[in-house]
């Protein structure tokens, strides 16, 4: 299946507060409309056993493939699937990776000026590549799987971003 241009009609639904959760926590997910707490989500991860942290932070630039002069980017998402599927990419990366004691999933819905975080990823293991590969795999995984739209602006107009990658349609 391949991605639309523009998002699915959803009923809408608020994206919650993301405020940190509890040290005993495994993972953090959610979807905000406010500022993403990058410096939170990486103090929330580390883990006393786990020498790795790795933060991955998408962050609204300047221009995209042929669109110079991007001055922001519109988010919107399915929310009542956003935290499900988040907590798919979580456990698949944890079968994949056992050694991942903490994964943080986070991404922005509404309108992000150039320099803004759009998403975070943060995840803690014992061994560096370990860390490296999950993240990669949690970011990946989540672009290509979480029901998340974007529209670009820029210079010249806006429209909505196609995606350059297949919809991984997930059970549940």
């Amino acid at each position: 299946m391949r991605c639309v241009t523009e998002p699915l009609v959803a009923p809408p639904a608020p994206p919650r507060d993301l405020g940190v959760p509890s040290p005993d926590d495994a993972a953090w997910l959610g979807l905000s409309t406010g500022t993403l707490p990058v410096a939170e989500a990486l103090a929330w991860v580390v883990a006393p056993h786990c020498g790795a942290v790795v933060t991955f932070v998408g962050t609204v630039r300047d221009h995209s493939d042929g669109r110079p002069g991007v001055t922001s980017l519109e988010y919107e998402a399915y929310a009542e699937q956003v935290e499900p599927r988040l907590a798919e990419v979580a456990a698949a990366a944890r079968r994949q990776w056992p050694g991942l004691t903490k994964v943080a999933l986070l991404h922005r819905v509404g309108l992000l000026a150039v320099g803004e975080a759009a998403v975070v990823v943060a995840v803690s293991t014992p061994s560096r590549d370990e860390a490296f590969t999950a993240a990669r795999y949690c970011i990946d995984t989540l672009k290509a799987t979480v029901p998340i739209w974007k529209k670009e602006t820029w210079d010249g107009g806006s429209d909505w971003v196609t995606c350059d990658h297949d919809v991984v349609v997930t059970d549940g």
